[in-house]
């Protein structure tokens, strides 16, 4: 009884172990990820990648195509690429003055609102209080007219 009930138990291992790897093979590739680099830069890296260095291993065959985008288009894409460039600066330019322009009303109207808050000093109670509420509504007004 002893023997067939070991032999029973054994058998059933082999089988649970058999069963076992047929999972895990069969979970192979299966998962979204977990192993391997998160980022970086490419595998390789270097001097010897890139596409001056593609001509190497097609035998000069990558250099025929490099330069024909322009050449087909008869330097059109080189205009559009300039003209391109010229607006993206010119818009930068523009925001950049805005910025100055606005960081400079924002001034003068903080200035003013000191000035304001400086001439409630001299009240007292409800009036000082009063002259500080229109001093801070002008002050809002102001900053909220200043150009963006």
């Amino acid at each position: 009884m002893h023997k067939t009930l070991g032999m029973f138990i054994r058998l059933a291992l082999v089988c649970l172990l058999v069963i076992g790897l047929q999972v895990m093979a069969s979970a192979q590739g299966r998962g979204r990820g977990g192993g391997g680099s998160k980022g970086g830069p490419p595998a390789g890296t270097g001097v010897d990648r890139g596409m001056g260095r593609s001509s190497d291993p097609s035998a000069g065959r990558a250099d025929k195509g490099r330069g024909t985008a322009s050449d087909k288009s008869k330097g059109r894409s080189d205009v559009d690429r300039e003209r391109a460039r010229a607006a993206r600066e010119k818009a930068k330019s523009v925001a950049k003055d805005r910025r100055r322009e606005h960081k400079g009303c924002v001034k003068d109207c903080k200035q003013a609102h000191k000035n304001a808050v400086r001439a409630c000093r001299g009240r007292t109670g409800a009036d000082r209080a009063a002259c500080e509420r229109a001093a801070n509504g002008a002050h809002r007004n102001c900053v909220q007219g200043c150009p963006r």
